[in-house]
């Protein structure tokens, strides 16, 4: 079985998806299609912290983007 990272919001469970440059991918472990992105801290990366704004939440799809298709290709 393989192991997975969970992080707690509002009293719900998310599984990390998975980790592009210092943006988290989750997922809502009851609930697949809740997912949330968020940012580890520069000075602290044990805390998650919300996306600025619309353009960093683009850019944080934008390189999730770049990932799948970079793997369809392999």
């Amino acid at each position: 079985m393989k192991e997975v990272e969970m992080y707690s919001f509002d009293n719900k469970n998310y599984i990390l998806i998975t980790k592009i440059n210092h943006y988290l991918y989750l997922s809502n472990e009851k609930n697949p299609r809740d997912m949330m992105i968020r940012k580890e801290d520069v000075n602290d990366p044990e805390v998650l912290l919300p996306l600025e704004d619309d353009e960093e939440f683009e850019q944080a799809l934008l390189l999730l983007t770049k990932k799948k298709n970079s793997q369809e290709e392999e």
